[in-house]
């Protein structure tokens, strides 16, 4: 994390932005040049520049080699179009970057456009080149971001899989019962499922099922079937673990069929390498070799939330077997033989390196 200090806004702008890194669009490279080079001036670590929406989110994904994170953004209202298309836009990075703040450029600020940025939940708009009121901007952003002044009271939870549905069946009902219980609760999905059905469709159903566990949803687009356990795939992770800097992970395990979960899981485990407590969910295809070793115990609300959540699926719902309601409920039942509950979930626990007592023992 980049070494921000904390001063309140209005003081010294070359304190408040020191080492942060910064990633700016604007249509034009000069202007994208002079206003960089101005944010250095004013202490900015590293400034990387973009002249497109496309590159806009794929440097948001994936930061150059040299940024561990983006502290806060800058976008060009030009590259956008009207204003409903700058709100849906500014949502889709406020959905995937929750704690990195967007401060917005507009060519000539009017309360219709203002509008459309707080539809978008953007930090803050300015009149494009001006670098002061940017610098201005990006200080309070920083200083009023929510990574900042979020308590650590709760409990966060990362849950990655490499597909939509992935968590849902491996472990939705644990995650409602972590939500339910005041736990705060992230679904990472590395890709968009687009080798089973239209990815667009697929991510709309995700989001429908994360909803319905009480879970938030940051959906990456790694290609489908062909997920590696390489560095990028590290990357991907890492940026929700320190977004979200979770104290319990779940993943997918090992002893898999499938070779994106198998995949996932290795990356993870490199990702999360300083998460004290990591554990890997069952998947349809996970082999005898999983071997369980905790069972979270599924109140009845917990279940009917997996299969709202299962269900929300549609495009697979019909053509998985594994999806039918009474395997899901009947293979419940079954691991709550090994809990104090009529339904489980299984676990089998990686790493559990928090003092004893610090959770329930079920409280994976």
């Amino acid at each position: 994390m980049s070494d921000i200090s904390n001063n309140s806004p209005g003081g010294d702008g070359r304190q408040i932005l020191a080492g942060a890194h910064v990633l700016l669009a604007d249509r034009d490279a000069n202007t994208a040049s002079a206003v960089a080079d101005a944010l250095r001036d004013q202490g900015a670590a590293h400034v990387h520049t973009v002249g497109s929406a496309q590159a806009f989110l794929d440097a948001g994904r994936t930061p150059p080699p040299t940024v561990p994170r983006w502290d806060v953004a800058v976008w060009d209202t030009g590259l956008t179009g009207d204003d409903e298309a700058l709100t849906a836009f500014l949502c889709q990075w406020h959905e995937q970057h929750p704690r990195v703040p967007l401060v917005v450029n507009e060519e000539t600020p009017s309360t219709r456009r203002a509008l459309a940025v707080l539809r978008g939940r953007a930090a803050d708009m300015v009149e494009r080149r001006d670098a002061d009121g940017l610098v201005a901007a990006l200080t309070r952003a920083l200083h009023e971001r929510p990574a900042d002044a979020e308590p650590r009271s709760r409990v966060h939870m990362l849950v990655v899989g490499a597909h939509p549905d992935d968590v849902e069946i491996g472990a939705g009902g644990t995650i409602h019962r972590r939500a339910d219980e005041g736990w705060d609760v992230t679904i990472l999905t590395l890709s968009r499922g687009a080798g089973g059905g239209d990815p667009d469709e697929r991510r709309d159903e995700a989001h429908r099922a994360a909803a319905a566990m009480g879970a938030r949803l940051v959906m990456e687009d790694l290609p489908d079937g062909s997920i590696t356990d390489d560095s990028h795939t590290v990357r991907t992770i890492e940026r929700t673990v320190a977004e979200t800097r979770p104290d319990v992970v779940l993943v997918h395990s090992d002893s898999d069929t499938h070779q994106d979960h198998r995949a996932v899981h290795r990356a993870t485990l490199v990702a999360c390498r300083r998460v004290p407590r990591v554990a890997c969910y069952q998947s349809p295809s996970a082999t005898v070799a999983y071997r369980p070793n905790r069972f979270v115990g599924l109140r009845d609300g917990d279940l009917e939330a997996k299969l709202t959540a299962i269900n929300a699926h549609h495009s697979q719902a019909a053509s998985r077997w594994y999806l039918e309601e009474d395997l899901l409920r009947s293979t419940a039942r079954y691991w709550g033989r090994f809990s104090q509950a009529r339904y489980a979930e299984p676990l089998e626990v990686i790493r559990d390196a928090t003092p004893l007592g610090f959770f329930p023992a079920d409280h994976v």
